[in-house]
């Protein structure tokens, strides 16, 4: 909790910090694996696979979530760091790609509190459609939208930090590391779209 206070207040010497330190694989999978919950979620959602109608199915999508999110995000990221690695040649940047891939994975650490968030938001919807007090009902729709709220500031917050970071760990001015970070994810966005979308949506 230390590291996330100074990851907010003090973003670009955190970053020089953890990258004078060795690279944790572990915490790096798994703050990759968060990353992937989020966006997993999302297209859940918009495909109409959160289900909460039953306690079985909110259940399973809480865990298909889980499951396929922290796949989806680790390979994901991992995709990423190494585009961002390739793009950065044209920005003559410092390419050392264990410390890109340790900027990615602490600029996520937030988004480890989101999974919790996301969660208990589910649970809550499924309290909602099943309980009939309406004080009860109220009270968690206003705590849903409190959520959702939080949710947008941490993802608002991550971006900044992969910035920041990436700018520490590949000594770019602001301009070329958001161009670099910008390339490199459409990289891997256009293969996300032709290769793992339909996979995901079925």
């Amino acid at each position: 909790m230390n590291k996330l206070k100074a990851l907010w207040k003090y973003p670009t010497s955190t970053f020089e910090q953890i990258l004078q330190e060795k690279i944790s694989w572990l915490k790096t999978s798994l703050f990759f694996g968060c990353n992937g919950v989020i966006l997993i979620y999302y297209m859940m959602k918009a495909e109409g696979y959160v289900n909460v109608e039953t306690f079985a199915t909110t259940m399973a999508t809480i865990i298909t979530m889980l499951s396929i999110g922290m796949i989806y995000g680790i390979l994901a990221n991992f995709f990423i760091g190494y585009s961002i690695k390739v793009t950065g040649k044209l920005f003559n940047a410092k390419n050392d790609l264990k410390q890109i891939y340790n900027v990615l994975s602490w600029a996520s650490f937030p988004q480890s509190i989101a999974v919790y968030i996301l969660i208990i938001s589910i649970l809550m919807v499924r309290i909602i459609t099943t309980n009939e007090s309406v004080t009860l009902k109220l009270t968690l729709s206003i705590l849903i939208i409190v959520f959702m709220i939080v949710l947008s500031i941490i993802s608002v917050w991550h971006l900044i930090l992969v910035i920041k970071g990436l700018k520490v760990a590949q000594g770019l001015n602001s301009r070329d590391t958001i161009l670099n970070y910008i390339s490199g994810a459409l990289i891997f966005g256009v293969i996300n779209y032709f290769l793992i979308k339909p996979y995901l949506y079925g």
